[in-house]
């Protein structure tokens, strides 16, 4: 029976969001320690509500912050529905919801502060002050906020909790003298907005506190286009008045007299002290939120802008809708003008990605546009070739970019985006797919692929068999595709580790009943009987099927180690040699049939890879070669779907198929890697037998036979020279911005930290903290105060015993270099 294809329509999938991270602040560590009281241990409903007494009134100041980041915070005070501030009673009808106030999140218990009040007096009954009897009913239903000795919390009590204690603290090293006590609770507004990064490390006493609330124009600006009422309500009538003087000096602009957008066109104009301003913002710009939005409304109606497009949002929104619309169009085209079109709009809006709208989250669409420009680039071009070998060759050079960028495209879009990016990628990917799969189909039927089993290898040229050498550890990970291979190489050597890479055929078809028995070191004692409805081999002296416990048995009586995911014996200690299994990529293709959502799943499976081979290489096997049985198809909105009647087949698969008995079923047939007498059915091209799932294997596609072989060891460095260390330590940039020192270096050693020190190497250490270097080689170091300004200073990185591995000379300010 011929075949015949059905059209299909991208599906909607659930997708996961994912967090952006920002500096964490001691007002965000607070909210989440009163937010944790509601589920204390032996809670069985949520609270009512929870009370916050602070007798001392300590956290006054930071109400205003708290007001904008907490949305269930509500106070004692004054009548003030809009600053969600009230008498007891009516805080009592909005914890009971008789009062709707509709930016109080109904999911969270609201949380009350209650300044000038002890707990014992809401506990005194009759005797509880007649305006503070309301809440005295909350103490039942509700719970308190409040210090393991009974007392309130103070200031300085919260604020020296250990980062890692439960709560959760900022872990601050607070002087004990009372000036310090004092002008931290005059500084406590500044304190709970500040990162935390940024004062820990040191002993903090009454001077830092008083710098933090000294005036900063540029600082305070940004905080007042923001929120000007908020601003104004946090400075006192001195403070006030300091600022808006600065203002006038420095800034040309009255924040008393003049309009948010005012400031908010001289803040993206840039001219003299606003450029200062505006190199602030774009440093941190979650520290000063609401001043996206006012420059949203700032820019002049009408008005042409050929330069400095990049400081307006509104324009970056419509660069963004822009790129919706032409991807949206993009269908429309024929798949080489469509590659074509996204290529050019990777030239126009890729600069967007440097913009600060785009580490705001406001870009995703020219996030989107880097790897779809990479599929584009890639599926723009045939992979042609008279043999396999041929095809793996160009698909090794480029061809897999293809494959990423697809992957890469669909796990960037964000939920709003889902949609179009999937028919984007679908309409990019699908006839790249179709072609390359029916060209490699081709040069198979005139070359098959190479074995390493001894009797199939009568039909195809045989290759290497797979076994350790002494002191390596075989690590499986099932369907570890060649794409996944090359991006899992990267990130391995991005670790520190030393890693190459080959490529090896897959037993076809390339299922892992059929696939993984040919990557284990027993391949040669397996064989083929009946190739059956599973695809399953068997052990030639036993003749048992070569399932997963059967194969482990068969590599111990080799000789090898088994480690499995939960062992805690992972070295070499008994065995020279190991195989080990671990990751669920196939698992999740396989159980969740949404290419999004396996796309970013994925991305969690190379970290995790990652990890695992670095606690193998930890525990002391010398080597870790990473094999595989399969790779696998991903195509938004479900593979091509053709027929052939299940009265023809034993069994039926997605990519792959049994005939029954002596049945000639209308497609192609191909012999079974462990019998070549042997043949089993598969779909012409990248289609599926009476199934359109968006993932799948067991046919013939470079994509599932060409599979990684990578072997990976330690970067072996001298732990004891010095200078041979230091030697390939390299600081690559220094830049300054304000009082924070970034800085790139390549390091192959871990636990390698930077610092700042003063006038030498070994001069005193003037940077608030030492910082360790991330995965990429990067590190931010903050000037300890203003006292070193104009001072030279040395920026030094040392191992974890604290040896010098490179040093350069610096000074705040200076050019990037």
């Amino acid at each position: 029976m011929p075949c015949s294809r059905s059209g299909l329509a991208i599906r909607s999938r659930p997708i996961r969001r994912r967090a952006t991270l920002q500096p964490m602040t001691s007002l965000d560590l607070l909210a989440a320690a009163i937010r944790a009281r509601a589920r204390a241990p032996g809670s069985l409903v949520s609270p009512a509500a929870i009370l916050w007494t602070d007798a001392r009134r300590e956290w006054g100041s930071l109400l205003p912050a708290a007001h904008l980041h907490v949305p269930e915070l509500l106070v004692l005070g004054d009548y003030s529905p809009d600053d969600r501030t009230g008498p007891a009673i009516w805080l009592r009808c909005v914890v009971d919801r008789t009062i709707q106030l509709p930016d109080v999140p109904a999911d969270q218990p609201p949380i009350i502060y209650i300044p000038g009040v002890e707990r014992e007096q809401l506990r005194a009954g009759e005797a509880c002050p007649e305006t503070l009897r309301p809440l005295v009913e909350l103490m039942y239903r509700g719970l308190c906020w409040h210090h393991p000795n009974g007392r309130d919390w103070s200031v300085r009590a919260f604020l020296k909790l250990r980062a890692d204690g439960i709560p959760a603290g900022p872990g601050l090293d607070i002087g004990s003298d009372s000036e310090t006590g004092a002008a931290l609770l005059r500084a406590i507004g500044e304190v709970g907005q500040t990162p935390v990064e940024e004062l820990r490390g040191r002993r903090l006493d009454a001077n830092d506190f008083n710098q933090l609330v000294g005036v900063d124009v540029i600082r305070d600006i940004l905080r007042w286009i923001g929120s000007p009422k908020s601003t104004r309500d946090q400075m006192d009538e001195t403070r006030w008045e300091a600022f808006c003087d600065e203002a006038r000096r420095e800034l040309g602009f009255d924040p008393a007299t003049g309009a948010d957008v005012d400031a908010g066109a001289r803040l993206a104009k840039g001219s003299g002290r606003w450029e200062n301003a505006w190199s602030r913002f774009t440093e941190a710009p979650q520290r000063f939120p609401g001043v996206a939005e006012v420059l949203g409304r700032s820019r002049p109606g009408g008005a042409l802008i050929l330069d400095g497009r990049d400081r307006w949002p509104d324009l970056n929104e419509k660069d963004e809708t822009a790129v919706r619309n032409a991807l949206d169009a993009l269908p429309s085209l024929p798949q080489r003008d469509a590659c074509r079109a996204v290529q050019q709009l990777e030239v126009d809006h890729g600069h967007r990605r440097k913009w600060v709208w785009a580490g705001m989250g406001h870009s995703p669409l020219a996030q989107v546009l880097s790897p779809l420009a990479r599929l584009a680039a890639a599926a723009d071009k045939s992979i042609g070739g008279a043999s396999p070998d041929d095809i793996a060759r160009v698909y090794a050079e480029r061809g897999w970019q293809a494959d990423r960028g697809a992957r890469e495209a669909l796990a960037s879009a964000t939920p709003e985006h889902e949609e179009v990016v999937a028919r984007a990628v679908r309409h990019l990917l699908e006839p790249w797919l179709e072609e390359s799969a029916r060209t490699f189909q081709a040069a198979i039927r005139n070359h098959p692929l190479r074995s390493s089993n001894a009797e199939a290898a009568k039909v195809a040229p045989p290759t290497s068999p797979i076994a350790a050498v002494e002191g390596e550890c075989l690590l499986f990970v099932d369907g570890l595709r060649y794409e996944l291979g090359q991006c899992l190489k990267a990130r391995l050597e991005g670790h520190g580790h030393s890693s190459t890479m080959q490529s090896r055929w897959a037993a076809i078809p390339t299922v892992t009943a059929t696939a993984k028995p040919a990557v284990t070191p027993v391949a040669g004692d397996i064989a083929g009987d009946d190739i059956g409805a599973e695809f399953l081999p068997v052990l030639r002296d036993s003749r048992r099927p070569a399932r997963a416990p059967e194969l482990r048995d068969a590599m111990k009586e080799r000789g090898y180690g088994i480690i499995g995911d939960g062992t805690l014996e992972l070295g070499p200690a008994l065995r020279p040699r190991a195989w080990g299994e671990t990751g669920t990529i196939d698992r999740h293709g396989h159980h969740h049939d949404g290419a999004t959502w396996f796309a970013r799943q994925v991305e969690e499976e190379l970290d995790s890879l990652v990890r695992r081979v670095t606690v193998l290489l930890n525990a002391g096997w010398r080597s870790v070669r990473i094999v595989t049985d399969h790779g696998w198809l991903l195509l938004p909105g479900g593979l091509p779907i053709v027929t052939l009647p299940r009265h023809l087949t034993e069994s039926q698969w997605a990519r792959c198929a049994t005939p029954a008995g002596d049945s000639k079923p209308d497609a192609p047939l191909y012999p079974w890697h462990w019998n070549g007498s042997k043949h089993f059915a598969s779909p012409p091209g990248i289609a599926c037998f009476s199934k359109r799932p968006e993932y799948a294997h067991g046919g013939l596609s470079i994509q599932e036979c060409l599979i990684p072989d990578i072997r990976v060891s330690k970067t072996a460095v001298s732990a004891g020279t010095a200078a041979h260390t230091a030697a390939r330590a390299v600081i690559r940039s220094v830049s300054w911005v304000r009082m924070r020192c970034n800085i790139l270096v390549d390091v192959p050693v871990d636990d390698a930290s930077a610092d700042l020190r003063l006038g030498s190497p070994s001069g005193v250490s003037v940077a608030s903290s030492a910082k360790a270097i991330d995965a990429d080689g990067l590190a931010s170091l903050i000037l300890r105060d203003d006292a070193h300004e104009d001072a030279a200073l040395v920026l030094v990185v040392t191992d974890s015993d604290g040896r010098i591995l490179a040093q350069r000379a610096t000074r705040k300010g200076e050019p990037s270099a």
